[in-house]
Order: structure tokens, then C-alpha cells, then sequence
């Protein structure tokens, strides 16, 4: 593993000090040695044009190469964040590709940790949520009561199993406004939950009463709403009373 930036930075710098030490030590060399004033002025103009060359140089590479290594790590560090916060959490991340860069390496490394954990963490909320989403699927086919929940579209997203005893011909991919029923009784069961929708309004107790039969329908619904408070959605419950349901 190479040094950090710092330690780079440091490095560098010492060396353009270590340039100027040896120009200053040349320099005086030059001059306990010298046995002609004219040629201790044109050996000490040689030494300073040679070293100035020598810092321009050096000095240009140094202002290129440090920025050029940090804005590229940088950049590096930046793209992967930037697919994190897209939600993207399997990412296939090289830490050697910033073994030239401790500091930065040590920074992806903390970032593969903490995916690794989000990863974990997703997947333990993932099987939370299918094992809450069972419980309730399996409390609600434990109910005497026919249940449906439909989107605010009329796309019916799940039916219990009682409901799809009683109407084996609507599955959970039928939408309300083009279910066909032809007894009248349960199409104005279906009428009233699709108005409930269109309308956004809450069902309490709703009775229907079938003509020429004692069976009634009690039903009742709840509108779902988003938390900006917009409908998306309600869950409905129709209890059958009466003479058995013919349909």
C-alpha cells in the first residue's frame, strides 16, 4: 500500500527543500573555492540558472500531479456515492484501485462496510415484511366475512378466499369497472365499492337488499390515503346475510 496524500504531499515538499539545501551548499562550495571574482560570478549565475530550471520544473510538476491525484480520487469516491444514493447497493467495488491512495482507500473500504450492512439490513426488512405480509394475508382468509382491496383505478389487488369462493370468475387482475355480474344484487354491491373509489369516500355499513329474497350485503369500507393525504386505494368488507348467495 503506497502513502496518503498527505504523506505525499509531505514528501515532495521535502524534496524541494532538499533541492534548495543543495543549490545553498553548491553556492558556498563555489565560493571557498574560488580564485577569480569573475569566475565565481559566472559559476554562481550558472548554478542559479540550472536550479531555478530545476525548481520551475519540479515546482510545475507539483502543482499538476497533487491536484490531478486528489480530484481523480475524488472523482472515483464521488461516482460511488453517486450510485448509493441511486439506491444502487450492489456494487462491485475495487478497493485496490485507491492503493495508491490510503486515505481514500481507507474511506471505500468504510463505504463497502457500510453496504455490506444496508445489504444485511435489507434483507432481514425484506423477510420482516413477507412474514408480517403472511400474517395478515392468513388473518384475513381466517375472516367469515368477503374481503377485497382495489387500487383507486379499480384494480383489484387482493381478494380473500371467501371472496374468491363466492366470484370464481374475478381474479386478482380484474379491474371493478369491467367486471360483468349479472345478478343485480351483487352488481350493486360492485357499484357501490367502485363509486366508494372514484368518490374517495369511506363505506359504513352500506346495506343493499336483494328484490324477491331476504339476503341482504353490509358493507363496509376504508379509503387509503398517501401520507401527502391523496387516495391510492381502500379495503372493503361485504357481510352476506340471508338466503345463500346464488350467482
Amino acid at each position: 500500500m503506497k502513502g496518503s496524500m498527505k504523506r505525499r504531499y509531505h514528501r515532495m515538499l521535502s524534496i524541494l527543500f532538499m533541492m534548495n539545501v543543495v543549490q545553498f551548499l553548491i553556492v558556498l562550495f563555489t565560493i571557498s573555492h574560488a580564485t577569480d571574482l569573475y569566475i565565481l560570478a559566472g559559476d554562481i549565475q550558472s548554478i542559479m540558472i540550472v536550479f531555478l530550471f530545476l525548481n520551475f520544473v519540479y515546482s510545475a510538476i507539483l502543482f499538476v500531479y497533487l491536484p490531478y491525484r486528489l480530484s481523480r480520487a475524488v472523482r472515483r469516491v464521488k461516482d460511488l456515492i453517486d450510485e448509493i444514493s441511486n439506491g444502487n447497493y450492489q456494487l462491485d467495488i475495487d478497493p485496490t484501485r485507491f492503493e495508491r491512495d490510503q486515505d481514500f482507500q481507507e474511506l471505500v473500504l468504510s463505504l463497502e462496510r457500510m453496504l455490506d450492512i444496508i445489504s444485511r439490513f435489507d434483507a432481514m426488512k425484506a423477510d420482516k415484511i413477507f412474514e408480517h405480509h403472511q400474517r395478515i394475508n392468513q388473518l384475513i382468509n381466517l375472516l367469515p366475512q368477503m374481503v377485497m382491496i382495489a387500487n383507486i383505478n379499480g384494480d383489484i389487488v387482493y381478494m380473500n378466499d371467501v371472496f374468491r369462493r363466492s366470484f370464481p370468475n374475478i381474479s386478482e387482475t380484474s379491474n371493478l369497472n369491467e367486471v360483468i355480474i349479472k345478478d343485480e344484487f351483487y352488481a350493486q354491491i360492485f357499484d357501490i365499492i367502485a363509486e366508494s373509489l372514484r368518490y374517495g369516500n369511506n363505506l359504513y355499513d352500506k346495506k343493499v337488499e336483494s328484490e324477491g329474497s331476504t339476503q341482504t350485503a353490509s358493507i363496509k369500507g376504508s379509503i387509503i390515503r398517501n401520507r401527502k393525504g391523496i387516495a391510492s386505494g381502500g379495503v372493503f368488507i361485504v357481510e352476506l346475510t340471508g338466503a345463500k348467495e346464488q350467482h
